[in-house]
């Protein structure tokens, strides 16, 4: 099998692995609406070029707005 891709489905465990989280804080950004996620079933997946590219918009606002 090869390498996942870029936009691989990733759970809140690996989530909270590739973002160096806790699960509490992971769960905070969801109930806020701060991070992007959908649900699959009873469950929390993310998209690994969604989370990218919040990170990258995340670092280009300064955190006072």
């Amino acid at each position: 099998m090869s390498n996942a891709p870029k936009s691989e489905l990733m759970t809140a465990e690996e989530t909270c692995r590739y973002l160096k989280i806790t699960q509490r804080t992971l769960y905070r950004y969801l109930q806020s609406r701060q991070i992007p996620a959908f649900k699959l079933g009873k469950e929390w997946r993310f998209v690994r070029s969604d989370l990218e590219q919040w990170i990258r918009d995340r670092t280009r606002t300064p955190l006072n707005q």
